[in-house]
């Protein structure tokens, strides 16, 4: 006899389902990482919001829907739209319950959508959408006016404050709830703080937050773990690590010219410029230094480099060692950071990364020594907490997003032990700063341009 996968979720994810199923065509799900969200909407599916469109990161739509469709709605039928552009039109032509579909590729789901032929839009972290510039949520608006419902899921609504809520509620009501522009939102909710060129820093006025939140309590139910799931303790431990004086020495240097270089910018200071000069000194606790600059190019993207020193990887290899075995997820910022770690004597051979085939599965099942990943590329949506439970970061991200989306692949419903963060910093750098602001949620810029006022001491030797 077989169970109802539905009887098989907890009471606070079938109050979710309930919460789904009441009247209105947006609704929301802001739930704590690892309690089940997928589940839980594949549970509230019924023929009334049936075929859906899921829209999801690429690799949380390539393995994970199909995978909890086997495990909680196995009577659906699905079509992963993946692969080459010929691959991706057959998959979308197939007419299945559930079309699965990657951000980068939604748009091309647009037509079938206009036809009318899906009733639910499905939108898999939904934070990702907080910017409306973004092809990702212009390829959402284009589909929410031809489907009946629109959910969205996410554990991170609100990772650097208030201002990231209206574009996601946008999409699900079109505007009545915060307003029809951004331009009104601020406006009525927020007063500008600082400027620095054409960026402007928006701070919440008095009691804004109390009623941004009863102006969204009809679209949207959050819950947190506390008292719902019990989840193993997490543990973050810090490990200085010592650059050589080479390294201390370019370090210094190049703080100090990006110091003098910021304050010469006056109005002119911008995220990008910022950027630049965060990611340079990040470089160096790391271990090198890319030979071109390159603004436009994503951290993740390989480059030329020049190899500084090699200290979070013989750090990194006492962890490995005392791990005894046990898996590691290694996450990496930096495209060299993962270069010097496969052509690292010791770790390289034992390293596999998220571009290999099946390593959901192999990592799950225990076969993985060493998991490299970037935190775009595992931070949403992947269960991986079966395969292990330590985790070191080589660098930090300034993205609370990403901090917390990433160390959920391990923590999370259905990790079986204790789970360790390991945090790799170079004493008296911008990695100690980097960590002690990923829970203020400060914007990037201001942050760093903290850090250069405070003229730190030098960075550990």
């Amino acid at each position: 006899m077989t169970t109802d996968p539905i009887l098989k979720l907890r009471s606070y994810q079938l109050e979710a389902v309930d919460f789904l199923h009441r009247p209105g065509k947006g609704k929301a799900l802001f739930l704590d990482m690892g309690l089940g969200k997928t589940a839980t909407c594949l549970c509230a599916l019924t023929r009334d919001h049936l075929p859906a469109l899921v829209v999801a990161p690429k690799r949380v739509a390539e393995f994970t829907w199909a995978a909890e469709r086997d495990i909680w709605a196995p009577h659906l039928s699905v079509t992963v739209v993946k692969g080459t552009p010929q691959k991706r039109a057959a998959a979308l032509a197939v007419d299945a319950d559930l079309t699965v579909i990657s951000r980068e590729n939604l748009a091309e789901a647009a037509q079938k959508a206009a036809s009318g032929y899906f009733k639910t839009l499905i939108i898999d972290e939904l934070s990702g959408y907080k910017n409306q510039a973004t092809q990702r949520f212009k390829g959402a608006s284009m589909i929410t006016p031809f489907v009946q419902h629109v959910w969205g899921l996410t554990g991170t609504p609100t990772p650097k404050g208030l201002l990231d809520l209206y574009s996601q509620i946008k999409l699900l009501d079109g505007g009545l709830a915060l307003g029809r522009t951004l331009t009104a939102y601020r406006e009525r909710f927020f007063l500008p703080s600082q400027r620095f060129g054409n960026f402007t820093q928006w701070l919440p006025k008095a009691g804004a937050e109390t009623k941004v939140y009863k102006a969204i309590e009809h679209l949207v139910l959050s819950q947190g773990t506390e008292g719902r799931v019990e989840l193993p303790e997490v543990t973050y431990v810090t490990h200085p690590v010592r650059m050589t004086a080479t390294a201390v020495k370019a370090y210094k240097k190049m703080r100090d010219e990006m110091s003098v270089w910021l304050a010469s910018e006056g109005e002119e200071i911008t995220a990008q410029n910022a950027a630049v000069a965060s990611g340079k000194l990040s470089q160096i606790t790391s271990g090198f230094l890319y030979q071109e600059a390159d603004i436009d190019a994503p951290e993740s993207a390989e480059r030329p480099f020049k190899q500084l020193h090699r200290s979070k990887l013989d750090k990194l290899e006492d962890l490995v060692e005392a791990a005894n075995g046990s898996p590691v997820l290694v996450f990496y910022r930096f495209a060299a950071e993962l270069q010097m770690l496969q052509a690292h004597p010791k770790l390289g051979p034992l390293v596999s990364t998220v571009k290999d085939k099946d390593f959901v599965d192999r990592w799950n099942n225990g076969e993985i020594p060493i998991l490299a990943a970037h935190p775009e590329s595992i931070g949403h949506g992947l269960n991986l907490q079966k395969g292990g439970h330590i985790a070191v970061w080589l660098s930090l991200p300034w993205s609370s997003e990403a901090w917390l989306q990433s160390n959920k692949r391990l923590h999370r419903s259905g990790q079986e032990h204790p789970v360790t963060i390991h945090i790799l910093e170079v004493p008296n750098s911008i990695d100690e700063h980097v960590y002690a602001r990923l829970t203020d949620k400060v914007d990037a810029q201001q942050a760093l341009l903290d850090y250069l006022k405070k003229k730190d001491d030098a960075p550990g030797v």
